[in-house]
């Protein structure tokens, strides 16, 4: 409430917008193109387009639930495929529960297959994630080659980045230009003020230009420090996941999986976070993922 404050975003009353108003907006299935008469109706398509993946949606319930008090003081379970997991069965998100009293834990999805929700057993599911992960663990030698494959993509991609080359280029070109002003001045071919003008147009330009280059290279060595990061741990997720402790696997889990889909009870694809989706391309490609890698993409 007080970010969306600060960002301009107020109440009809020029104040903050009420925590049960952004709650109303967080669970509203309007955003998912859906619609309902009244209260408690079972919602339906409406005529709207929906403002928000469906995916994206059942996430944010995921965060509400973890907030909420009631379900903190009697949530004993922890979840590493909290707001990852997909069913195909019914054609939607999923939820994590836990049930203290009768000591059982599920993925539950959030939409209904022949009016009844599908449940899937946390154990069972979540059993299946370290053969998951040897199936994308690719090979120390395979990890070498990726490497040097991908700083010869990234050195071209600096060579044909556009935006790039057309700033430097007009910097090259901006500094012969502050030179020729200087020998026009020089030879009373220009007064003292037009000089000044000129060069503080000059100046002004050549700082946002340097601004836009300095930005776009180090983009550039972020996003290629983002790969590399990646491609180490490419070659040891089977070892990460096996000896680390849940904390460590789930943040493993968040950073590898973009989303998992489930169906009958078994992980059967998946989408993986960028980084970690083109290694795995190009590691099938070469042949260097584990066995039963390429099913899983």
């Amino acid at each position: 409430a007080s970010h969306a404050y600060s960002l301009g975003i107020r109440s009809k009353g020029d104040g903050l917008i009420q925590k049960s108003t952004w709650s109303n907006i967080f669970h509203n299935r309007f955003y998912l193109g859906e619609t309902w008469l009244k209260k408690g109706d079972v919602p339906t398509k409406g005529n709207h387009p929906p403002l928000i993946d469906e995916f994206t949606f059942y996430k944010v319930q995921e965060v509400l639930r973890e907030h909420d008090n009631y379900k903190r003081r009697t949530q004993h379970h922890k979840y590493l495929l909290r707001g990852l997991l997909f069913s195909n069965d019914a054609n939607s998100g999923c939820w994590s529960e836990t049930h203290p009293s009768k000591d059982i834990s599920y993925y539950r999805s959030s939409a209904k297959l022949n009016g009844r929700c599908v449940f899937y057993n946390t154990k069972h599911i979540e059993a299946q994630l370290p053969d998951f992960f040897k199936k994308i663990t690719i090979s120390k030698v395979a990890g070498k080659r990726l490497m040097r494959d991908l700083n010869n993509w990234f050195s071209n991609q600096m060579d044909a980045n556009g935006d790039l080359k057309k700033a430097e280029a007009r910097l090259l070109k901006l500094e012969k230009m502050e030179k020729n002003l200087q020998q026009l001045m020089m030879e009373d071919e220009i007064s003292m003020s037009a000089f000044k003008e000129h060069r503080i147009r000059i100046a002004a330009e050549r700082a946002d230009l340097k601004n836009t280059t300095n930005m776009l290279s180090q983009r550039q060595h972020l996003v290629k420090a983002d790969f590399e990061v990646a491609l180490q741990i490419a070659t040891e997720m089977d070892s990460l996941y096996d000896k680390g402790g849940f904390d460590d696997r789930r943040l493993l889990c968040e950073a590898v999986i973009k989303r998992l889909n489930i169906e009958n009870g078994t992980i059967v694809n998946m989408e993986l976070n960028t980084p970690f989706a083109l290694i795995a391309s190009r590691a099938e490609g070469s042949g260097s993922v584990q066995s039963g890698g390429a099913s899983w993409i």
